[in-house]
């Protein structure tokens, strides 16, 4: 039974473009689909393709061939996953349902509960957690990670300076726009172990903007800094102006330097850079 797009109540065009493509490589029975195959299949235009690709490789749905040059498409050709042909039967169920007067049904699932490349022990309650804090557009999530002693700073002076600022720019924001917007700063905790990295790997995912301090190259706080940085977090890395240089593999990073545990920023335009970063970060979600 081929998929009846005009029972698909859907407002967004990238869920809707994604549905498919997704319904025609299944019901053709195709591994592996060029990108021009996927424009002649769907009529689509590259830009929607690319978008609906996009979407389904974060469902897990498909695994995607890039490389250079293949302009005006982001990439090569697409693979359909075990979990893709998993969602195309779920959606027919799901239309089989809506045909029948159910109201109420969503037609695509949001995301695999364990997505593909998802923290080591990530439970379903853990994405729970991360959902409800993207989709929170009243609040700014921010957390903060740094070793907790160190001889480069005053750990409470530049946790508490930090939010400082941090709430000085998000004030500065909410003069500018009607909708009011209100800081949850939060310290990553120490220490590890399973469940523990789990909740700061949550934490870490669920915020809008991550600060990490490497003054001390901590191996804990590049670790979580890893975590940010895979997963697409706003990430500010600071560091105090005498300390040692970064590794190389993050060197490349815009770093905020500070003296007087972070009393005094070395960055004349830091306030307007800060401004910027928290606007962009609301924006997002």
């Amino acid at each position: 039974m081929r998929i009846v797009m005009e029972w698909i109540k859907i407002t967004n065009p990238i869920e809707k473009n994604a549905i498919k493509i997704l319904s025609e490589c299944v019901e053709r029975n195709l591994d592996w689909v060029q990108s021009e195959s996927i424009k002649d299949l769907t009529s689509l235009s590259p830009e929607e393709i690319n978008d609906a690709v996009d979407f389904l490789e974060s469902l897990g749905a498909i695994r995607v061939e890039r490389a250079i040059g293949t302009a005006p498409y982001k990439f090569v050709m697409i693979g359909i996953e075990g979990r893709g042909r998993y969602l195309y039967h779920e959606i027919q169920e799901r239309l089989a349902e809506k045909s029948k007067g159910e109201t109420d049904i969503k037609t695509l699932p949001d995301r695999p509960l364990n997505p593909v490349g998802s923290p080591f022990g990530f439970t379903e309650h853990d994405w729970e957690t991360v959902a409800l804090q993207k989709g929170d557009k009243t609040t700014l999530y921010v957390v903060m990670g740094l070793q907790f002693k160190s001889d480069f700073y005053d750990t409470d002076i530049l946790v508490n300076t930090m939010e400082e600022y941090f709430q000085q720019a998000l004030d500065l924001y909410n003069s500018k726009h009607e909708e009011k917007v209100k800081l949850k700063f939060d310290k990553l905790e120490a220490g590890y172990g399973g469940h523990l990295f789990n909740t700061i790997a949550a934490n870490i995912i669920g915020s809008d903007i991550a600060i990490f301090d490497t003054s001390n190259n901590n191996p804990n706080v590049m670790i979580e800094l890893g975590v940010s940085l895979t997963w697409g977090i706003r990430v500010l890395p600071i560091r105090e102006g005498t300390n040692p240089d970064t590794p190389s593999d993050i060197s490349g990073q815009t770093w905020i330097k500070y003296e007087e545990s972070g009393r005094k920023i070395l960055d004349e335009h830091f306030p307007k850079k800060l401004e910027l970063m928290i606007a962009r970060a609301i924006a997002s979600k």
